[in-house]
């Protein structure tokens, strides 16, 4: 008999995976990639597995919500593009160094923020904060990007109002929300903000032909 794929052991493997470090069947690849497979960002496999997903994601959006919700995004990201990067980054940045993060965390950093600059508009001054560490710490990087905005005097024209601030980070949340609702992939949105903010990799090395033909 021949070689089976290691997570199925019915198919025959064709595709390197750099996770697992062997070959594992096509099938295994598709269905698994970035939910029983801790995928690498860099994996072609799945790249194209999130190009493809998000393409469909953003399609039942639209299909479900119009197009309201990217107009008024826009509208929001014309103002301070600045700010939507940096929130991205702070994300970005913390996925990449505490693999353990999901949309979920991330979903109850956004909320955190949103009752801190909602209790802030109130005149008091006050971070909710999480049982979670890594939310926590999402938490106090994405109000700092906000207030550097926000309260720095050196700004003059750019900085920007609470109200402001709180419709920008309701944006964020109603993204991060509607992939949990579609993607079953925990950390699915992540990786979205992640292919938009591509680190140096190195390629992948020494590990022959991707595909084995038949």
């Amino acid at each position: 008999m021949g070689v089976k794929c290691i997570l199925c052991d019915k198919r025959k493997p064709k595709r390197y995976c750099p996770a697992k470090r062997t070959y594992i069947c096509p099938v295994c690849c598709g269905e698994k990639r970035g939910i029983e497979i801790n995928c690498p960002l860099d994996c072609p496999y799945f790249v194209e597995g999130q190009k493809y997903q998000q393409e469909k994601i953003t399609k039942q959006r639209v299909k479900k919500e119009g197009f309201e919700p990217y107009i008024k995004r826009a509208e929001l990201y014309n103002k301070s593009p600045e700010i939507f990067a940096r929130i991205e980054l702070a994300m970005v940045n913390l996925f990449r160094a505490e693999s353990g993060l999901t949309n979920r965390d991330v979903a109850e950093a956004l909320e955190l923020v949103i009752k801190t600059l909602e209790t802030e508009k109130k005149g008091i001054i006050y971070d909710y904060r999480s049982n979670n560490r890594v939310v926590n710490e999402l938490v106090r990087q994405i109000l700092s990007v906000l207030r550097e905005y926000k309260d720095s005097p050196e700004l003059k024209r750019e900085r920007i109002t609470v109200d402001y601030a709180r419709d920008v980070v309701e944006e964020f949340l109603k993204e991060v929300r509607f992939f949990m609702e579609v993607d079953p992939n925990p950390q699915g949105y992540l990786v979205h903000v992640a292919r938009y903010h591509p680190e140096r990799i190195e390629a992948l090395k020494d590990h022959g032909p991707l595909i084995i033909s038949t």
